[in-house]
């Protein structure tokens, strides 16, 4: 009973495996007689390019008047007099705020008044010595009183300038630090002032960067206040040390700021214009995939000649990429100008799948839509 059972188990073991082929041949086999088991992924392309590349080196930066100040008191005194409006545009030696010089003005009228005593006693003494009725002794002696008498004026004269506080240069004020009445001492800011018709961008670069740099480079900056604008302006200073905290390099740049579009302590995007790289090969960012391999793009292959109902295919390349800049990167090994390679849709690729080209690349870094080319 057991073997009857057994027998009837295996031949319809047998039949299942003869009718699962036959519908495998008749309904799937068909269809992988060219060998394709796969619809062909769809991909873009674009062409490795040879050209001019531009070359720049980016760093974070903050901008600085090229003249600004805390226009500070210099000597101890009481605010008298506030002669400004915060944020009024002011000239060079305008004054702006004077401290009481009560005392020291006494002190100048009774200096003058002894000044003017020597000086009559000076010019007395002159005429008697050829009369030899005052001694050469006596002259010298009225000599340096008078002397002394006039520097004790110039003396108390500068503390009365110095408690007229004066605007060092051209500028716009800032906000008013001093309040009438108030007891300033000798340091204490009283206003902001600010010249930002030219300002500086105080630009940090890698120290690797120190041996491109040079004074009178273009340089391009950008700020978030206005990002639809770039800056152009000039290296001026490279700062001869290291910081060797953070093992970087501070570059200072002038640019003009004739509309006052830039404002001092704004934080900026800079970049250092190099010369361009001549005539080497670039392809979009997205082409290249990066991995613990290595840097590789997937090459579009065509079909063989005489076989054009074939789709093509890709081959990976490994390649040694450089700089980028603007959504494309520089190859500098493994690529030959016009190769197509594949910008998006490598994820399901490998060596010698079938693809079918899109017209456009929806995810391409440049601006605007990149078109791509066909394969032939």
């Amino acid at each position: 009973m057991k073997a009857t059972s057994g027998a009837w188990a295996a031949g319809i073991l047998v039949v299942a495996v003869v009718a699962g082929g036959g519908l495998y041949w008749k309904f799937g086999g068909s269809s992988h007689k060219g060998g394709w088991a796969m619809a062909p992924a769809k991909v873009a392309v674009a062409a490795a390019v040879q050209a001019d590349f531009p070359v720049a080196l980016s760093g974070i930066a903050s901008l600085e008047a090229t003249r600004q100040v805390l226009v500070p008191a210099e000597v101890d005194g009481r605010v008298a007099q506030i002669l400004f409006t915060a944020g009024d545009r002011v000239r060079a030696g305008q004054l702006l705020v004077q401290l009481n010089d009560a005392p020291e003005q006494g002190e100048l009228a009774r200096l003058q008044a002894q000044a003017k005593n020597a000086r009559t006693l000076l010019d007395r003494t002159r005429r008697l010595v050829p009369l030899q009725a005052a001694t050469r002794e006596q002259l010298d002696q009225a000599q340096a009183d008078y002397d002394q008498a006039a520097g004790d004026i110039k003396r108390i004269q500068a503390l009365i300038e110095q408690k007229r506080i004066k605007a060092p240069f051209d500028g716009v004020l800032g906000v008013r630090r001093v309040n009438l009445g108030q007891f300033a001492r000798a340091g204490d800011p009283l206003v902001s002032l600010t010249d930002a018709a030219s300002v500086y961008a105080n630009i940090t670069l890698p120290e690797q960067a120190l041996g491109a740099l040079r004074a009178g480079q273009p340089v391009a900056v950008t700020v978030d206040a206005h990002a639809d604008r770039v800056f152009e302006g000039t290296v001026t200073t490279i700062e001869p040390q290291v910081d060797p905290g953070t093992r970087t390099v501070r570059v200072q740049a002038t640019l003009t700021n004739a509309d006052g579009a830039l404002a001092a302590g704004m934080f900026a995007h800079g970049k250092v214009v190099l010369p361009p790289r001549q005539g080497v090969i670039t392809v979009p960012e997205t082409a290249v995939s990066y991995s613990a391999y290595g840097d590789s793009v997937y090459v579009v292959v065509p079909p063989k000649a005489g076989d054009a109902s074939a789709p093509p295919t890709v081959a990976q390349a490994y390649v040694q990429t450089a700089e980028r800049t603007r959504g494309r990167v520089v190859v500098t090994r493994g690529l030959a100008p016009g190769d197509q390679v594949v910008t998006s849709g490598q994820l399901r690729l490998h060596n010698g799948a079938a693809v079918e080209i899109s017209a456009q690349d929806t995810v391409a870094l440049d601006a605007g839509t990149q078109s791509v080319a066909q394969a032939r």
